[in-house]
């Protein structure tokens, strides 16, 4: 099969299935020890535990850092990176525990791959500023603020502003202070569920990638694009009806997302519904004419 769901594994080994069981609890160390011991004769089973450890040492970094236990976040979230060196959230709360501990340079460096795998994580380009800032290097400091609110102008906040109101009074202690209180937790939380379904799709994991997009969904349904991932998701399942009910949410928010059109085309055909999916087609012909699907097979 092309794809593993973590409860079609559930039962082929006793650590895993409590390991899945704490980590649900929110009970990451314990989670932690059981992951560990999964060995590797099973693939299936070993590839999803690797996940799910990497998952409960990036829940427990965060949990220290919440905390104030600087030392521990960092054990935790450099456990996490190995597992998921690509996952540019965790580079960036890396970068946030090494800045508190005033280990600048380090910071500096775990904020830099942050944002080399994401050039555009306005969040980390921002915790960057504030690291140029606390190491004295103001102009590198607020451009790079400055650079941040332009990627995500909702960055742009009551802190944010109290930041600069602070700077121009030649405060810069309390500027530094404002901007630690900037936070756009709703974009960075769909951000994150959306990064990490989008990995687990890759990784053929696609049950998990549909959790994740319906994760960030709940957060913020305005997201036509996030309907449409979680279309795919499902599709990729066999869900035609559900993948159906995905595509058509994201027409409602775009009705001209030519994507999403020509993804509700494969899914009703997939239903094996030929009447709507050949109005879909002509849908899709109004709105996007060079689409592939309304190209003609080669011969």
């Amino acid at each position: 099969m092309s794809f593993f769901n973590r409860e079609l594994v559930l039962g082929r080994n006793p650590h895993y299935d409590k390991g899945v069981r704490l980590l649900d609890q929110g009970l990451y160390q314990e989670a932690i020890a059981e992951f560990e011991q999964v060995g590797t004769a099973d693939p299936a089973v070993y590839r999803l535990a690797r996940f799910h450890l990497g998952q409960a040492y990036a829940e427990l970094g965060q949990r220290y850092l919440q905390g104030g236990l600087l030392e521990r976040a960092e054990a935790a979230l450099r456990h996490a990176i190995e597992i998921h060196p690509r996952f540019a959230d965790l580079h960036c709360q890396l970068g946030i525990v090494l800045r508190q501990q005033k280990r600048y340079q380090e910071a500096e460096e775990a904020l830099l791959k942050a944002l080399e795998i994401n050039p555009r994580f306005a969040y980390a380009k921002l915790q960057l500023g504030i690291c140029y800032l606390q190491r004295g290097e103001g102009e590198k400091g607020w451009e790079a603020a400055q650079q941040a609110v332009a990627l995500e102008p909702r960055l742009h906040t009551t802190a944010y502003q109290k930041a600069l109101n602070l700077r121009e009074e030649g405060d810069l202690r309390g500027a530094i202070a404002a901007l630690e209180q900037v936070r756009i937790s709703e974009v960075e939380d769909i951000q994150f569920h959306t990064r990490l379904g989008d990995d687990l799709y890759r990784r053929g994991m696609y049950a998990h990638a549909a959790e994740e997009y319906r994760k960030a969904i709940n957060v913020n349904g305005d997201y036509p694009d996030l309907y449409n991932r979680l279309g795919v998701a499902l599709m990729a399942q066999g869900d035609y009806a559900g993948a159906e009910e995905a595509f058509r949410r994201a027409l409602e928010v775009n009705p001209r997302y030519a994507e999403a059109q020509a993804n509700l085309v494969l899914a009703l055909r997939g239903a094996g519904k030929g009447a709507e999916a050949q109005q879909a087609l002509q849908r899709l012909a109004e709105i996007a004419p060079d689409n592939p699907l309304l190209q003609p097979p080669a011969t």
